[in-house]
């Protein structure tokens, strides 16, 4: 049997002759610097092209279903690859992908600010997301391997934080650029700091090659299944929430992902020695532990995001840098808490500070259903503070406990099949979110309701289809009918924070249960049988 391997590295790992240990690791400050700095560029590009989309629009002409593609695009392409990518940079070299991936970003980023048109645009929105998921999917394994013990656990909390801060930021960012210098500089401002990291990771990050580099076959059926099935789940449920569950092209992609990725598990156990994702990881608790997590901790942070930026811009009539600035009281704390991981988890365990950390956000999303027609944005004050806090609790230990449960040579495909939740937690919370919202819409905008306010019977369904997406505009000529839109789309919001406040909950009691200290043993057996 192999040397058990520690799960869950501690100060005490790191002794003086550890190449990895604090003040002595390879490259020195610069993996923390580079792989941060990566992760701030394809996670700030996940929100800022938002804001954009009005002057997107008027620029290039495009419709609304253009328009969707221009973010869709993006997000699809970084969940399907994420995996993959992962899993291959652990037999071709994870530096090697993550600065292809970093150059692939950069480039298309160059080619978005200039599209013509919408269809470009979305086609080159598609190559920067799958540089994005070359890029994110390597990023723990190589924190991973040019740290060990307490500088790893700190590089993690500063890259998590950085981009949670960043994911957070994207409105307020945007916003600016977008007032100031026009949509095209979204993509621009991307350049000189990709092209920046690109060189950095050429000269300054060390080399992780691990024994298995360059060995054995790579999985292509594995590749080819994942890429399609998880691309076909993806797609579904960002389409469900706008089409329909029972729409004919939503719900035949639906079932279409579901067989693509049942093949796909099946093709995996058959294969375990070259398999994609190596399905015996999952007898290790923390590993499963920590992939539930990333999905609840997209779930119920970025999944509610989307309804509070629609009440803090659509209802209190905010701009995008307003709501920014506003939102300033939810990622200060995640970039005050997250670089001082380290210290934390020397009192707390990895699982204990994941379960607190959603057990705070649970607590402070259950503040925000106190907001009503009449309240100001100071009602979700208390809950943004809170998900901070959370946020930066929960996020460092959890970017770690998956690449440091397994052994060396799976870091990557650890990396990957974490993050692979990230965006298809995003897109649950958004989905269910947005059905909640809708059914309360429904029931409380009747058309008898909205009669009353002076909305004519042949624009009830288009003003509550807007009021659903804070669109409160078309209503300024009915006060009756807009004091009712107001009413039922807070209550609407009030039982989507209730939903994820449950959801934090639940996830705080897996995750304190799952993650543990005493998988060392798991971890060496799961891997070696």
């Amino acid at each position: 049997m192999a040397k058990p391997i520690s799960p869950l590295p501690s100060p005490a790992d790191a002794t003086p002759s550890d190449p990895a240990a604090p003040g002595s690791a390879p490259g020195g400050r610069w993996p923390t610097v580079l792989v941060s700095g990566a992760g701030i560029l394809m996670t700030l590009d996940v929100t800022i092209v938002n804001v954009a989309l009005p002057d997107i629009a008027d620029d290039l002409g495009a419709r609304l279903g253009g328009l969707q593609w221009v973010v869709s695009a993006y997000t699809l392409a970084f969940a399907a690859l994420l995996l993959a990518a992962g899993s291959v940079s652990d037999r071709i070299g994870r530096r090697r992908v993550f600065g292809a991936g970093v150059a692939l970003f950069t480039l298309a980023s160059a080619a978005c600010a200039i599209a013509p048109n919408v269809g470009l645009l979305v086609t080159f929105r598609g190559v920067q997301g799958v540089g994005a998921a070359m890029v994110m999917a390597t990023s723990l394994a190589l924190l991973a391997s040019a740290y060990a013990g307490a500088a790893r656990q700190t590089a993690i909390g500063v890259y998590s934080g950085l981009s949670g801060a960043a994911a957070a930021l994207g409105p307020l960012v945007g916003g600016a650029l977008v007032d100031g210098l026009g949509w095209r500089w979204i993509f621009l401002i991307n350049l000189p700091v990709g092209a920046l990291v690109v060189l950095g990771a050429r000269f300054r990050l060390p080399d992780d090659a691990t024994a298995s580099a360059g060995r054995g076959r790579i999985d292509l059926a594995g590749v080819l299944l994942a890429i399609t099935g998880l691309f076909a789940l993806n797609y579904a449920v960002l389409r469900a929430p706008e089409q329909g569950w029972t729409d004919t092209i939503v719900l035949g992609t639906l079932i279409g992902g579901a067989v693509l990725v049942i093949a796909f598990v099946v093709v995996e156990m058959l294969r375990p020695r070259i398999a994609l994702l190596d399905l015996r990881l999952f007898r290790i608790p923390s590993f499963s532990g920590a992939i539930l997590a990333s999905l609840f901790a997209r779930i119920t942070s970025f999944g509610l995001l989307p309804f509070l930026i629609l009440w803090l811009q659509g209802m209190l009539g905010n701009s995008p840098f307003q709501t920014g600035v506003k939102m300033l009281a939810l990622t200060g704390p995640i970039l005050l808490i997250a670089p001082l991981s380290g210290l934390v988890l020397r009192v707390l365990t990895p699982g204990q500070a994941i379960g607190l950390g959603f057990a705070v956000a649970g607590v402070g999303v259950l503040t925000m259903t106190r907001v009503d027609a009449d309240s100001s944005w100071t009602v979700m004050l208390p809950g943004f503070v809170l998900l901070g806090i959370s946020g930066g609790l929960s996020f460092p230990p959890l970017m770690g406990v998956a690449v440091g449960v397994v052994p060396a040579e799976r870091a990557g495909m650890a990396s990957g099949a974490t993050n692979m939740f990230f965006p298809l937690g995003t897109s649950i919370g958004i989905a269910a979110g947005g059905a909640l919202l809708t059914a309360r819409v429904g029931d409380d905008l009747g058309g008898d309701v909205l009669a009353r306010g002076g909305v004519p019977p042949e624009a009830v369904d288009q003003v509550r289809d807007g009021v659903v997406s804070g669109r409160f505009a078309p209503l300024a000529e009915h006060p009756a009918a807009l004091a009712d839109a107001r009413e039922a789309f807070t209550s609407g919001l009030a039982q989507v924070c209730l939903l994820m406040s449950v959801l934090a909950f639940v996830a705080a009691v897996l995750c304190t249960w799952l993650i543990r200290d005493g998988d060392r043993h798991e971890a060496a057996e799961a891997t070696t049988r």
